[in-house]
């Protein structure tokens, strides 16, 4: 069953007010349209906190589709987390091909940053969002991973107070990192920091291991930024395994 959006609300609110009804705008009202699903037919409706509804389609308006809700399912959280910090690289496709796999792979936080080797230094939080938001939907999850809006690198370690479980991988000319897969904590939440593709400098590196990060190894190849956060995600996934409330839907 095709799965929408509805980011307006908490669904078991709806719910749990009596009052069942919603309309679906925007992209959602058009995706729906396109489908040319009629009244009477189902479809899933999630807000991305976690609740899902079989929704029925009750009318079609010129700016907004009306679904009425019912059969709420709300659904546990993993007890691991993952939150990618990373210096956005210079094409912004391998970007949102990062935030799209990652989604389907399970991430829960993104925090875009800007250090000193960084070659891009704007992005759009809201497009981003929608490729977040589509990733979410075309893998059948529950949960919409958030996007942070861009800090400077300082400021992002300076704010953060995560206590333990802080990576950053960075490339040692020395090779003395352990990799993340025999470090990593499993069933609590965790954090890598993913540097640009001129890689994090020196100084960065101290400001980070000063704040409690250890450094760790993706394995010996060579990655991309995008490559590299990618693999942290399915790393730390992998030392979670299994975690099947991750995949509420799969069979479905």
């Amino acid at each position: 069953m095709q799965l929408f959006y509805y980011g307006e609300s908490d669904l078991s609110g709806i719910i749990s007010s009596g009052n069942n009804l919603v309309k679906l705008a925007g992209d959602e009202a058009a995706h729906l349209r396109v489908m040319r699903l009629r009244k009477g037919d189902e479809f899933l409706v999630t807000d991305g906190l976690g609740n899902i509804c079989t929704a029925v389609l009750e009318a079609s308006e010129p700016k907004h589709q009306l679904a009425y809700l019912k059969d709420l399912k709300k659904l546990d959280p993993p007890l691991h987390s993952i939150h990618i910090a990373i210096a956005p690289p210079k094409n912004t496709a391998r970007f949102e091909w990062f935030l799209e796999k990652a989604t389907e792979a399970g991430i829960d936080e993104i925090t875009p940053f800007y250090s000193e080797n960084s070659e891009r230094t704007n992005i759009r939080p809201d497009r981003l969002k929608k490729v977040l938001v589509s990733a979410m939907k075309q893998s059948l999850k529950a949960f919409l991973p958030r996007i942070n809006e861009p800090v400077s690198y300082s400021d992002f370690l300076n704010t953060y107070t995560q206590p333990d479980n802080n990576y950053i991988a960075w490339l040692d000319r020395n090779n003395t990192q352990n990799h993340l897969i025999k470090v990593c904590k499993p069933k609590q939440p965790a954090t890598v920091l993913i540097g640009p593709e001129g890689d994090f400098t020196q100084g960065e590196v101290n400001q980070a291991l000063k704040k409690g990060f250890i450094p760790v190894s993706l394995g010996s190849s060579r990655l991309r930024t995008e490559t590299a956060a990618l693999a942290a995600c399915f790393m730390i996934n992998i030392i979670n395994e299994p975690d099947e409330v991750y995949y509420p839907l799969s069979g479905e």
